[in-house]
């Protein structure tokens, strides 16, 4: 996460070029807005690498420090980002913050539904969906491609946050449930 946001200012001025599926003009995504997918799916494959089994059978439910990891890592992406705004005065600093926050709860989201595979795939492939049918013309960016919108907007910041409540109240919501493993039901007692 630390090199994601170190190379964000070093980046910023690059675009990834981007075709244009339904015509018109094709343009480019700013790298640190895509940049921010690679720690995001690195978290989220990380948190399903221990065995289910074990995890089911463990004396105290485990979701919670899978929890707290989660809230440590927004966190020192918050921080970085607040760092990077003002000594460096970067000024995609908090789209990358955002971005990560809401393609952790994307990533969330699609392990709770689909399993605990789909989670960094959906995460690799949300920048990507969003860059090449989530413009309109001239360009901007529609109001549902948040990953795309700019620095200072609310609209975007909104929905990474509850994209990320979902998520993690969604991995919560079944008692017999393990963090991040989808339809994976087992019960402990």
């Amino acid at each position: 996460m630390v090199l994601c946001f170190g190379m964000a200012p070093l980046l910023g001025s690059s675009s990834l070029p981007v075709p244009a599926l339904f015509g018109g003009i094709s343009g480019g995504v700013p790298i640190p807005l895509v940049l921010a997918a690679l720690p995001a799916g690195t978290l989220l494959y990380c948190l399903n690498r221990p065995p289910a089994d074990l995890e089911a059978t463990a004396a105290r439910r485990t979701s919670w420090w899978s929890s707290g990891l989660l809230i440590a890592a927004c966190g020192t992406a918050i921080l970085l980002g607040i760092v990077e705004q003002s000594w460096l005065d970067f000024p995609l600093a908090w789209a990358v913050t955002r971005n990560m926050l809401g393609y952790l709860g994307v990533g969330l989201l699609a392990q709770w539904l689909l399993g605990p595979r789909y989670g960094p795939v959906t995460v690799a492939i949300l920048p990507l969906v969003s860059a090449l049918v989530g413009t309109g013309p001239g360009g901007r960016p529609y109001p549902w491609a948040w990953p795309l919108l700019p620095s200072g907007s609310a609209h975007a910041s909104l929905a990474a946050l509850a994209l990320l409540i979902a998520g993690t109240a969604l991995c919560h919501a079944r008692p017999n449930h393990t963090f991040a493993r989808g339809r994976t039901w087992v019960s402990a007692r």
